[in-house]
């Protein structure tokens, strides 16, 4: 079957949850539990660890598919850009807020944490979403964490906040292209004069801080926003469309494509001018880019399939909770586990730890989402529908000169 998916990514199909993009999604948490298991599981033999490790790119493939979604959906609006704006923000707001606020009071209780590691400063940061903008908000210091991973959501929120001039200004491919050469300078800038912040804390420390904070990922956003564009092209499309390539090539060579940049670049956090290495994570996000450009094109195969799919819809309450679940799980694992853990068992022991925290994340997740995603989503669109009815009463009531 020929796809036709260029018209269908420019207009969104009316709809804010693409099974593509939902397989994508669902993709990316597969690799964020990946990775977050090692933590678990420290007799883990060297290979399979380091290609593990690559599950900590998933979050840059969060960041890929979320700019598609909002390009997707900011083009199918319409109206002034102060309004669309507005109801960007609000839809924006009650998709990521109320779970995440309650995440904060449901980890305080899940890791056990002490009145004394209680924070103020780390608290506010998390609720109003600052905090990857210092290494001691995150934090990569030492200190409370009110929801583990929440650097991602912050730089995302930071996202949010230029969406709106950017999508006003990156309108077609030549202009995203411009925009994905800008926020190549700006992270390579705040890799080269951040290395001057923060002195009294140790070079790991503020190396990882360099690596989390928005500078450094507004590349990848950049570049999800140049993906949209190559997959709404036309000409291109119609080429990949026409040729032979499938969603099952590219995910078999995107596969390799991760192998060896796992047994060979592996974990590269910034540009090694010495060896000419750029950092794993632009390398991976290119690699993810032209893998979603070909599944966006042609959304057909084993690769995107109900399952994935019904896991990235609930892939925001999955990587919120799957921190606990891992916790949870793999007390359990450990204690039941009735073989050893080291050399090759300890692969049989990771792979039943990561099926065992998939199904339960896909659950758990599931009810959240019911429950406390999708009622909040609906509150931000009842908002959004009584705001313009309001303005249409006021205009009836004052309608002004005449004209």
């Amino acid at each position: 079957m020929t796809d036709q998916p260029s018209t269908m990514i420019a207009s969104g199909a009316g709809q804010d949850h693409l099974p593509v993009i939902d397989a994508l999604r669902g993709y990316a948490i597969l690799l964020v539990i990946a990775v977050h298991t090692l933590g678990h599981v420290p007799d883990l033999v060297w290979p399979v660890k380091r290609i593990m490790a690559m599950g900590f790119y998933g979050v840059q493939l969060f960041f890929l598919a979320s700019a598609v979604t909002l390009m997707m959906s900011w083009n199918r609006s319409t109206g002034p850009i102060p309004q669309r704006s507005l109801k960007f923000m609000v839809r924006r707001f009650f998709r990521i807020a109320p779970l995440y606020w309650m995440a904060v009071f449901f980890y305080w209780f899940a890791y056990e944490m002490q009145p004394e590691q209680f924070s103020a400063q780390l608290l506010l940061a998390t609720l109003f979403f600052y905090n990857a903008w210092s290494p001691y908000l995150i934090p990569t210091v030492s200190g409370w964490t009110p929801v583990p991973g929440g650097w991602s959501i912050g730089v995302e929120f930071c996202f949010y906040l230029l969406f709106p001039l950017i999508a006003t200004v990156a309108t077609n491919l030549c202009r995203s292209l411009l925009f994905f050469a800008i926020s190549l300078l700006v992270m390579l800038a705040a890799s080269h004069f951040g290395q001057g912040f923060y002195p009294e804390i140790g070079g790991e420390e503020r190396s990882n801080f360099l690596y989390f904070w928005p500078p450094n990922q507004l590349v990848i956003f950049s570049l999800g926003i140049l993906l949209y564009h190559l997959a709404s092209d036309e000409s291109l499309s119609r080429r990949i469309a026409e040729s032979r390539i499938s969603a099952d090539g590219a995910s078999l060579a995107m596969i390799c494509a991760m192998l060896a940049i796992a047994l060979s670049l592996g974990l590269n956090k910034f540009f090694d001018w010495e060896r000419a290495a750029p950092p794993t994570h632009l390398v991976m996000s290119v690699c993810f880019a032209l893998w979603a450009l070909v599944l966006l094109i042609k959304p057909s195969g084993w690769v995107v399939n109900r399952a994935i799919a019904g896991l990235g819809t609930v892939s925001f309450s999955a990587y919120v909770l799957h921190f606990a679940l891992l916790k949870y799980i793999g007390s359990f694992l450990h204690l039941s586990w009735p073989f050893g853990k080291t050399g090759l068992q300890s692969i049989a022991f990771e792979a039943t730890f990561v099926v065992l925290t998939v199904l339960a994340v896909r659950v758990v997740a599931g009810v959240t989402y019911r429950v406390i995603e999708q009622p909040f989503i609906a509150i931000g669109k009842r908002l959004l529908c009584r705001r313009p009815r309001a303005l249409e009463a006021h205009a009836t009531q004052n309608p002004g000169p005449p004209r």
